[in-house]
């Protein structure tokens, strides 16, 4: 009898491991719904370090605004990258967006603590086709995800070596940081963001 229980139970325990998902799994199906904040996004490339304020409440096209460097000092390539982002920053700046970029099925587990559980990954295309995708074949990710929150922490993407997206452009160099921080409501948005 006290046999048979044992058994039973070690079954149960197998099963429910087995059911159980990973971290990297939790984090990339945890909710990115949610109240929206204004919040500050730090915008850090070989030309310029900028502060910029994202607040979602504004009209599309007004949701971002640039705090530092004051406009007198931009670069034309800044003013045209500022331009860029506010035409398409819907105010959703969630870490849980990358979520889509990352195949969970492939992803590989490189490191863990405590707390934390790191993956890397080949990225897959977004679900809607955009420039990006000829660019991800090349990159290497790396996740960091929170074991006891579920949630994106870092993110990032790395070219192994050079490569031309496109017969007219060579890139030599394509490194993107992210960093993520928490909202009030637990859920990670964009606080840095690295390019090189």
């Amino acid at each position: 009898m006290f046999r048979s229980f044992a058994v039973s139970a070690s079954l149960i325990a197998l099963a429910a491991s087995a059911l159980a998902q990973s971290p990297l799994e939790q984090a990339l199906s945890a909710s990115a719904d949610g109240p929206l904040y204004a919040f500050d996004l730090t915008l850090s490339s070989d030309e310029v370090d900028a502060l910029m304020r994202v607040d979602p409440s504004q009209p599309e096209g007004e949701r971002l605004s640039v705090i530092s460097p004051e406009p007198e000092d931009w670069s034309e390539d800044f003013a045209k990258r500022v331009e860029n982002m506010k035409a398409n920053t819907d105010g959703e700046i969630w870490c849980q967006d990358f979520a889509e970029n990352i195949p969970a099925a492939d992803a590989k587990l490189v490191s863990e603590t405590d707390t934390t559980a790191t993956y890397s990954f080949r990225p897959k295309p977004s679900a809607e086709p955009d420039d990006m995708d000829k660019v991800y074949k090349h990159l290497i990710g790396k996740v960091v995800v929170d074991k006891t929150a579920p949630g994106i922490l870092n993110y990032e993407m790395v070219a192994e070596k050079p490569f031309k997206p496109m017969p007219v452009a060579k890139i030599k160099q394509f490194e993107m940081k992210v960093a993520c921080d928490r909202a009030p409501d637990g859920r990670t948005h964009v606080a840095s963001l690295d390019v090189t």
